[in-house]
């Protein structure tokens, strides 16, 4: 298990597998800046000493060009968080990294894409599957679209929440290969 000290890291989704993600990569030493739509999940956060944001953009400011995971279980809030009022898409940095672990559809995915790299960031789709008690005990199952150095990038923290990781290739590649697992 590698310590990931003094890597900052953004998260996205809060929800039943993301919670326990998060906290498996602070475990290891990343300083985890995270926000969700729900006050209730992040006074809950923040008690576990997370950085807690209102808004992506906010978390933006802090990771910089760094890496920002989405563990978002509907395509209408990953449109809110990248597109809406202080989005990600407001102020994401150049050359920042947004890796969605959500199972989003191959047109999403390469729209995403789009318009991410418009600003000058990076998309990388690499479905997590698997449940709760997998991601708590890093045993998530990823399939991964998108540059390979983004993966060679990520592919520390990766490590970290699952055991069964594969590259496969260009944008799309990751959902494409979800209804074959």
């Amino acid at each position: 298990m590698a310590s990931l000290s003094g890597t900052s890291v953004g998260f996205l989704g809060l929800g039943d597998v993301g919670r326990p993600v998060l906290r498996r990569l602070k475990a290891r030493g990343a300083t985890v800046h995270a926000t969700s739509r729900s006050p209730a999940l992040r006074y809950k956060m923040a008690r576990d000493a997370v950085n807690l944001y209102k808004t992506p953009a906010e978390v933006n400011n802090e990771i910089q060009n760094g890496i920002i995971f989405l563990m978002l279980s509907k395509q209408s809030l990953i449109d809110a968080f990248l597109t809406g009022e202080d989005g990600l898409l407001s102020n994401i940095a150049t050359g920042a990294l947004v890796v969605d672990l959500g199972q989003t559809s191959i047109d999403a995915t390469r729209k995403y894409a789009e318009m991410v790299e418009a600003k000058g960031a990076h998309w990388m789709d690499a479905p997590a599957l698997g449940s709760e008690q997998d991601a708590m005990e890093g045993r998530l199952t990823i399939r991964a679209g998108g540059r390979k150095e983004d993966f060679d990038r990520a592919r520390p923290l990766l490590d970290e929440i699952a055991r069964d990781i594969k590259y496969m290739g260009e944008i799309g590649a990751g959902q494409s290969a979800v209804p074959t697992l």
